[in-house]
């Protein structure tokens, strides 16, 4: 159930909540650990000896797997087939952000600057090209900008979703304070 608070929903949940278990579509999870081992369509669907239309096809959910092809991605990705298949999504492994990190982050998205943690610099690149169509223009809402897509999506696959949120009203809020 949310709560409204100044025209948004806040959505509140009960700590029995706090360990769901997300799963992807299947073609957003082949998608998802495509870009976290740094492949193009064109390398994956080499290495796993499917013609590229066909990838591309998986990859917006338009065409169904078999088990044989579920293999060759698994083989190609060096992931287990019942990862792809239960649409395990990679996640970064690095530890927890604290509030200060988040704070750094964001405005290092919003101002150009590279913070000295690789991890944090690398976070704040992608929120900064997700959110820059819409940093233009400071009282729009902010969501995926035109470009930013691409960015959004590895920030989404890879990072916790109240973490992204997190990061995207920061940047919101450090809009609205310049």
């Amino acid at each position: 159930m949310g709560t409204p608070t100044g025209g948004r929903t806040e959505v509140t949940r009960s700590s029995i909540f706090a360990t769901i278990w997300v799963v992807a579509p299947f073609g957003e999870t082949v998608l998802a650990w495509r870009l976290a081992r740094g492949l193009t369509q064109a390398a994956l669907a080499r290495k796993a000896r499917l013609p590229r239309p066909n990838l591309s096809a998986i990859e917006r959910g338009d065409r169904e797997v078999t088990l044989k092809t579920l293999r060759a991605l698994a083989v190609a990705l060096e992931l287990r087939p019942g990862q792809l298949a239960d649409g395990e999504l990679p996640r970064d492994g690095a530890t927890p952000l604290s509030r200060a990190g988040l704070e750094r982050i964001a405005q290092a998205a919003v101002r150009g600057a590279v913070p000295s943690d690789c991890h944090e610099a690398a976070l704040a690149s992608a929120l900064g090209r997700a959110t820059r169509g819409r940093q233009r223009v400071a009282r729009v809402p902010l969501a995926p900008g035109r470009g930013g897509d691409r960015a959004y999506f590895r920030l989404r696959t890879t990072m916790p979703a109240n973490v992204v949120v997190s990061l995207i009203d920061r940047v919101g809020n450090d809009l609205e304070r310049r």
